[in-house]
């Protein structure tokens, strides 16, 4: 086990990482330049990278509606073998979930498989895993973004 400073450590150790690798890309979707806190342009929608206790990356409906979080949901339902193309992994759709803070939200995710985030030694498979992701949630909301957008609004 790692004490809170140790964590604190490697995630930062960990990101100035991902940043420098990053940084060769550029998003088409958006973004705002920083893939670690990608701005979808739509309150309450997140792309978020989970490192603990799964490596994954979610796309996180936090609508406090749970009317507009269900037509967001649906509509990411709709839009699913776009997704999918982009990832290329099995997506896990999940109409309620809650976050640690007790939130529920809409969850679309993929995970990396026996991956260990505090095992320095997995990074660059975790680096690489990552990018690859990310890239392609970009295009996809390159390609999508705006239909979701329209339907926010």
């Amino acid at each position: 086990m790692f004490s809170r400073e140790e964590k604190k450590i490697l995630n930062t150790t960990f990101f100035n990482q991902f940043v420098r690798r990053m940084s060769r890309h550029h998003s088409l979707g958006g973004g705002g330049g920083r893939w670690e806190s990608y701005k979808t342009g739509v309150k309450g929608l997140y792309f978020r990278m989970l490192t603990a206790p799964i490596v994954g990356i979610a796309i996180d409906i936090q609508q406090k509606d749970p009317e507009i979080r269900a037509l967001l949901f649906d509509q990411f339902i709709e839009l699913r073998r776009l997704l999918e193309a982009e990832w290329g992994d099995a997506v896990v759709y999940e109409s309620s979930h809650f976050l640690d803070s007790g939130i529920e939200v809409s969850r679309i995710a993929i995970t990396l498989e026996n991956a260990y985030f505090y095992d320095k030694e997995q990074w660059p498979a975790i680096l690489s895993w990552f990018e690859t992701k990310l890239i392609g949630l970009d295009a996809f909301w390159d390609t999508t973004g705006d239909i979701v957008k329209a339907l926010a609004r």
